[in-house]
């Protein structure tokens, strides 16, 4: 049998779309929809805006006036489709509502400004955050937690599970006299410091699920700790300060939850 020179079907000859690779001339749908792609059809609009402009066909400036803030939502549609800058994907779809808002309002289909719609949402969103994650308890615990096989917690050493809110203060915490099972911290317009740098973790992994809105939050993490984030950023970010180290990794940390024109830490 010849060798497929693609690599994209089986050995009974069949396609297999795992390992298929666009041919020459073809283009996957995320290459159709590209950056450069909606910037080069951006421009192609001004183009023929300008132009028809000097043929006395309109007048650009009434268009740029009612036509500008769909270049927001141009910029918004290119920032969700990189896939290589997933956290700007938040960042995109903010411009792509404040774009479409302000193009319906600017053709007359939306009669109040973003303004007295903008702050009460912002109070409904920070209020229904912390209710819903009051209501909703602590996290679910990892199996691997449950049977303590590295022997982390001692028979009747019963594990920690930290809560903390912070709003206009700081609050520091340290748990070290038990072992650590996971966290749930919330900060409003404050500050929240764990440090888990002398902890021990109770089982191979815990999980951290956190709520910052105009605040932060720093968490120090011991280095055999490995850690994956799953945090959404809205106009905040998230920053890994750790420094190399050479230990291999034995235990593992989840960071979840949502970071609203604030700052989340990692350091160790």
């Amino acid at each position: 049998m010849t060798p497929d020179p693609h690599g994209d079907h089986d050995r009974n000859g069949e396609h297999d779309p795992r390992h298929s690779w666009p041919l020459p001339g073809e283009h996957s749908p995320r290459e159709m929809f590209s950056t450069r792609l909606i910037v080069g059809v951006v421009i192609m609009l001004l183009g023929v805006t300008l132009l028809a402009d000097n043929l006395g066909w309109i007048e650009a400036k009434h268009v740029f006036r009612a036509m500008w803030p769909l270049a927001l939502v141009a910029v918004g549609v290119a920032m969700v489709r990189r896939p290589q800058h997933r956290r700007s994907r938040e960042g995109g779809w903010v411009l792509i509502t404040i774009g479409i808002w302000l193009f319906l309002k600017k053709i007359g289909w939306v009669d109040f400004s973003l303004g007295q719609f903008l702050v009460p949402a912002i109070f409904l969103f920070v209020g229904g955050m912390l209710v819903f994650r009051s209501l909703k308890g602590p996290g679910e615990v990892p199996k691997a937690t449950l049977n303590a096989p590295n022997g982390d917690a001692a028979p009747g050493d019963h594990a920690e599970f930290v809560r903390s809110f912070a709003m206009l203060s700081g609050v520091e915490l340290r748990p070290v006299s038990r072992p650590f099972r996971g966290a749930d911290l919330s900060a409003v317009m404050g500050g929240i410091k764990l440090d888990l740098s002398s902890a021990r973790m109770e089982g191979d992994s815990a999980v951290i699920e956190l709520f910052a809105f105009w605040g932060g939050v720093e968490i120090y993490v011991p280095p055999e700790w490995t850690v994956t984030s799953e945090v959404t950023t809205l106009l905040a970010g998230f920053i890994d300060k750790r420094r190399p180290t050479s230990i291999v990794p034995t235990r593992r940390l989840v960071i979840k939850g949502t970071a609203v024109m604030s700052g989340v830490e990692l350091k160790n």
